[in-house]
């Protein structure tokens, strides 16, 4: 099944096509001359709709958590573009980049290594603001940072807290509501629950689904667990050596795969 295919048939917000990134290896310490190169993605289409969940799933070391880093501009692309809003941001620098990145925000795998453990949770859900100012003035920002700790069901009163002093679940809320911060209208998840315990994760799914409604929140879900994908996903991409191999409605892909690796 390609994505022609098994379109979104919303309105797309986001539109990836011909999206490749190869990593070169090279030889010589002095001299350095590339001798090769590692292709981590090699070729992938899809479209994102608006309020839509994409579930993107596979293997460890497929390629989709460099995907996700291309989406948030962390890596450029070799070759290939990403479209926002009909606009290529692969193109973008400056300020027109910094006003498409507060769009497009990432939330990270690992809750304890993506908060810096020396800031304190106001500030690292308040960091934004210093980026992009005009989102919320400087007398207003303890406000709204504990109005977004309420959002994900902290306590507002937690904004003095060190990162240290929560539980798993808990640093997972506090990266997600530092990804509501700016207002972002698509949030790139990847593996945001492969490190919590099981008991943990679905109150986080359930969690991400209701911010969905309440922000009108555009989602590329990335995992390797295809329960997970299944339950939050609108449509589900299998992700395989670089590659989206099958995409399709949750129910095309589980109950009729066409892939062997899917299949598999």
């Amino acid at each position: 099944m390609t994505e022609s295919t098994a379109t979104s048939t919303v309105e797309p917000i986001l539109e990836v096509s011909g999206l490749v990134k190869h990593f070169p290896l090279t030889q010589g310490v002095l001299f350095k001359k590339q001798v090769g190169a590692v292709k981590a993605v090699d070729g992938v289409d899809f479209t994102l709709g608006e309020g839509e969940t994409l579930g993107i799933v596979g293997e460890s070391g497929c390629g989709k958590s460099t995907v996700a880093r291309m989406l948030v501009n962390l890596e450029r692309p070799t070759a290939g573009s990403i479209k926002y809003k009909g606009e290529d941001i692969t193109r973008l620098s400056g300020r027109a980049l910094k006003a498409v990145r507060r769009n497009i925000q990432m939330v990270f795998q690992d809750p304890y290594t993506s908060l810096n453990p020396r800031m304190t949770v106001g500030d690292i859900i308040g960091e934004p603001y210093d980026i992009h100012p005009e989102v919320a003035p400087k007398g207003d920002r303890r406000r709204r940072v504990q109005e977004l700790l309420d959002v994900v069901g902290l306590n507002p009163e937690y904004v003095n807290r060190y990162p240290h002093q929560f539980s798993g679940g808990q640093r997972q809320r506090i990266g997600i509501a530092r990804g509501l911060a700016l207002r972002p209208e698509i949030i790139v998840a990847d593996e945001p629950v492969s490190a919590l315990d099981v008991s943990v994760q679905a109150q986080v799914i359930n969690l991400l689904e209701r911010l969905q409604g309440e922000f009108g929140l555009s989602y590329v879900f990335i995992a390797h667990d295809l329960s997970i994908v299944r339950h939050i996903s609108d449509r589900v991409g299998v992700m395989y050596l670089g590659r989206i191999v099958e995409i399709g409605r949750d129910a095309e892909i589980y109950d009729h795969p066409t892939h062997p690796y899917t299949q598999a």
